[in-house]
């Protein structure tokens, strides 16, 4: 028997602030990991920090979220697994993380499931459809939903420097790269028209 960790964390950046605001939690985000240190942990979300909106499966470190304002809540939930389930969500990782390029990140799912709704696509994942959908938790929408389905299974409430002894600066710098803000803007605009037309084209 294997665990496999999910993680919720409340970001300190005004978008999360306000999706906690208008879901009425304490969370923003959610990822899963191997280990219960949270050395890497995986998800769907923006790529940059400056760049709002366009992003994809990324790999995230804690010195991430620590940047982004000192010090994050999170809660951690430790899923016992069998063997063969373990193996089976590491190869989707692979598999996911060999060709990159092919997945997105679901804005618009991510700003619907503050009603509870969704705008599903293939290929491209909010950060809670994914981890739902990788761990088999069913169609969960919202994180609270999330947060009480774990619940018998938490295994750590608190904040993230009290988790994470040392967090390396060097991992993950690229989500840091300054950009100017008329390219972000103009990357931003782009990217919502082509997930906007992508789901057109499935509906057709």
């Amino acid at each position: 028997m294997k665990k496999i960790y999910v993680v919720l964390s409340g970001g300190n950046t005004l978008p999360k602030r306000a999706f906690r605001a208008l879901t009425d939690s304490k969370y923003d985000h959610v990822s899963v990991s191997f280990n219960e240190k949270l050395t890497v942990m995986y998800s769907f979300s923006k790529s940059q920090l400056e760049v709002p909106l366009v992003g994809g499966f990324v790999s995230e470190y804690p010195s991430r979220f620590i940047a982004e304002g000192g010090d994050i809540p999170v809660r951690v939930f430790a899923l016992p697994v069998s063997d063969e389930e373990y193996m089976r969500v590491r190869e989707v990782l692979r598999r996911i993380m060999t060709h990159p390029q092919i997945y997105t990140y679901n804005f618009i799912d991510k700003a619907a499931s503050v009603a509870g709704g969704s705008f599903s696509l293939k290929r491209s994942y909010s950060d809670i459809a994914f981890v739902c959908r990788l761990l088999r938790l069913g169609n969960i929408r919202t994180i609270n939903e999330l947060d009480f389905v774990l619940g018998p299974t938490l295994v750590y409430d608190g904040t993230m420097n009290e988790l994470v002894s040392e967090a390396d600066e060097r991992h993950g710098a690229e989500y840091f790269k300054k950009t100017h803000p008329a390219e972000a803007i103009a990357r931003s605009a782009v990217y919502s028209a082509k997930l906007i037309g992508r789901k057109v084209y499935e509906m057709i």
